[in-house]
């Protein structure tokens, strides 16, 4: 009897400590954004090779008119350092190639890395005019997230132009810097933002300033509440455990 009274409060105590554990929030973890390998991105204009699977914060990425080429952009991860290789996406006219070093500026590790396409569907940027803007929908609200700029080198033209489907006031611009710098913005309870990437010089071809980005932030985890079914059957498990044990003392005296 004493044995069986043991094992009918332990399952009633499991049975209460998981709808206890059930209640409480999960931790908040960070992470990087970037997928860690190179390819492309599916940003409503197909992909030229196999596109590369978004990280799970994201919902979508839509590409849209860029305000200083006119046309809409690809967007790549591209990776910068000791192992990096050429790499060819597409053929004809159309290809998009990012070799081992740049003309412009190399920052190691995996970046986003914008290709504007022109209007006849060629591919303009070689290495320096990583230009383009676009629309992040997040699959759930962050807490906060980082975004960080590489090679700024010109002024209101790279930042955030909207958060959480409302346009701000005025465009969160980060600074215009030396070559190779990184700039960083922080935003907090975000959903959506809209981003907007170097610039392209429509009277001088072949021009202006290219920006490659990286993103990170934190996704609160939503708390682990049991289904209702599931806590009712909870409940009756602990409720069972406690009236064996009121009948194992009853029985015992």
């Amino acid at each position: 009897m004493a044995i069986k009274q043991k094992v009918q409060l332990s399952v009633a105590s499991i049975a209460l400590s998981a709808v206890g554990l059930g209640a409480l929030p999960l931790s908040a973890s960070a992470m990087n954004f970037v997928p860690q390998q190179q390819g492309e991105i599916n940003v409503g204009l197909g992909c030229l090779e196999n596109c590369l699977e978004l990280n799970p914060v994201f919902d979508s990425i839509v590409s849209l008119t860029d305000d200083t080429s006119g046309t809409r952009s690809r967007l790549f991860v591209d990776y910068f350092g000791d192992s990096d290789t050429k790499q060819t996406y597409g053929q004809g006219t159309g290809y998009v190639e990012f070799k081992t070093k740049d003309a412009g500026t190399n920052s190691a590790g995996f970046w986003f890395r914008p290709s504007e396409v022109e209007a006849d569907g060629s591919n303009e940027e070689k290495g320096q005019l990583e230009v383009g803007t676009y629309l992040f929908n997040f699959a759930q609200e962050l807490e906060e997230i980082t975004i960080d700029f590489f090679d700024t080198e010109s002024k209101n033209t790279t930042g955030v132009l909207a958060i959480n489907g409302e346009q701000l006031a005025a465009p969160d611009y980060v600074s215009k810097g030396k070559d190779g710098n990184i700039f960083s913005q922080t935003f907090y309870n975000v959903s959506s933002l809209e981003l907007k990437l170097g610039y392209d010089n429509a009277k001088q071809n072949k021009t202006g300033d290219g920006v490659n980005f990286q993103m990170r932030g934190t996704v609160a985890d939503t708390a682990s509440v049991p289904e209702p079914a599931t806590l009712l059957g909870l409940l009756a498990i602990a409720g069972a455990g406690l009236s064996l044990r009121k009948k194992a003392e009853q029985d015992i005296a």
